[in-house]
């Protein structure tokens, strides 16, 4: 339980995102009960109930534990950070990496030694499926060489992502299907037996500032005995995912059914919003909702004929199907409703923002920001808003290694009315994305 403005912050970790209807109406009924009633979908595909107070905790707790949402062990819950692709096993015809990451998940909630890692400490097993998050940065990434082989070799990496771009260097080297959980573990031993002298770090991005790449791969060789091929796997890049392609209809391999994606603006639910969508789920899916890392909603197993109908009711409800929508894509902290260090209301102006902007083509993702910390995004978006005071931002356009951290600076201090003019005047006719 982590404490804000608005009270305290209980984090619902998700086994890789997903809830069944019973659970997501169990989560809208402990959140009216015991929170204030807003709920966050994460861009870790979990879930944040706000507004906890003192007295509520316990009781909370226990009503989450009761819906079969707790560790498999009672020090478990920190290091439940196993991200994988929303879509992962779809199509059975490419590598399906859940049982993998299922064995490293159960793994970390189970030995002791791993319990020990920081609650940021995260592992991403990527399929190479089409429509994945693949910008967060992980501790450790495993990704296949040929996800349409299903005995393709795995390449890895330590802080960083799996590379899309040519100039990606990242990939330290590359191992057979079934020495990627080996791997997975020895690397966790590696920084554990370096942190003992060096408690002051948390994140494997530390261990290699120390000790550098090569150091780093030579250990890993040394520990498993095995030769990593990193000449082999050095021009070695992921295809890169669809854009947006979790959104609105999403057509599977299976042609008798499809998956409907959603997002709700900014990310954000209240009870009876997760009640309708647990309804929906009920109604057109498998009884399951399916969280992602772009902090919106999936329903698997819709049939076609249906698929219509659920995103009409999604719609209803507020939700977005369509990149077209400025919310569909725009992100937000919780702003200065609900965290002491935030300088504007950024859920509030994130929504008059997008009011201003409908209808407008071509507006890329924007990110508002109550601060300079940037709690909702670790990278810089197409458009950032960084709060300069109660409705005023600065406003940066991404820039590879940019001025900031957030890119060029575009225009200083500017209320969201001028904001939303300078961006329609920049993307509206199709500008560029970038500055």
């Amino acid at each position: 339980m982590a404490q804000a403005r608005d009270g305290g912050i209980c984090r619902v970790k998700l086994t890789f995102g997903q809830l069944t209807s019973d659970q997501a109406r169990g989560i809208a009924d402990a959140s009216e009960q015991f929170g204030n009633g807003i709920i966050d979908v994460t861009n870790r595909a979990n879930v944040q109930i706000r507004g906890v107070q003192p007295h509520n905790e316990d009781a909370l707790i226990d009503s989450l534990l009761g819906l079969g949402l707790g560790p498999l062990t009672d020090k478990g819950d920190d290091v439940r950070n196993v991200m994988i692709s929303p879509f992962a096993g779809a199509d059975k015809t490419r590598v399906d990496i859940r049982p993998l990451a299922t064995s490293i998940l159960r793994e970390l909630q189970t030995s002791p030694i791993y319990q020990t890692l920081s609650p940021k400490f995260c592992i991403f097993v990527d399929g190479g499926e089409n429509i994945a998050m693949v910008t967060h940065p992980h501790d450790v990434w495993l990704s296949p060489i040929n996800p349409g082989d299903l005995a393709s070799d795995y390449a890895f990496g330590i802080a960083g992502v799996p590379p899309v771009d040519t100039s990606d260097l990242s990939t330290l080297g590359m191992v057979s299907a079934n020495q990627t959980f080996k791997l997975v573990t020895a690397i966790l031993d590696l920084f554990i037996e370096w942190n003992r002298d060096h408690p002051e770090a948390s994140r494997l991005r530390h261990m290699l500032a120390d000790i550098g790449k090569e150091k780093f791969v030579d250990l890993i060789k040394q520990k498993l005995a095995i030769s990593l091929q990193a000449a082999r796997v050095r021009e070695w890049r992921r295809t890169s995912p669809k854009e947006n392609g979790h959104l609105g209809i999403v057509r599977t391999p299976n042609l008798e059914h499809c998956t409907v994606g959603a997002m709700p603006s900014l990310g954000r639910l209240n009870p009876d919003m997760l009640r309708n969508l647990a309804s929906i789920a009920d109604r057109y899916s498998s009884a399951a909702l399916q969280l992602t890392p772009w902090q919106s909603i999936l329903f698997s197993g819709v049939a076609n004929e249906h698929a219509t109908a659920a995103c009409d009711a999604l719609r209803v409800l507020g939700l977005s199907t369509s990149s077209l929508e400025p919310l569909a894509t725009m992100i937000s902290c919780s702003g200065a409703a609900g965290c002491k260090s935030a300088l504007a209301s950024t859920q509030l102006d994130g929504i008059r923002l997008a009011a201003l902007l409908a209808g407008k083509a071509d507006i890329p993702q924007i990110h508002l920001t109550g601060c300079s910390k940037s709690c909702a995004s670790p990278l810089a978006k197409p458009v950032t808003l960084v709060a300069t005071s109660a409705g005023h931002y600065d406003i940066f356009l991404h820039a590879t290694n940019g001025p900031s951290r957030f890119g060029k600076l575009l225009a200083s201090n500017r209320t969201i009315e001028e904001s939303a003019d300078l961006i329609g005047a920049k993307f509206g006719s199709g500008g560029p994305l970038h500055a």
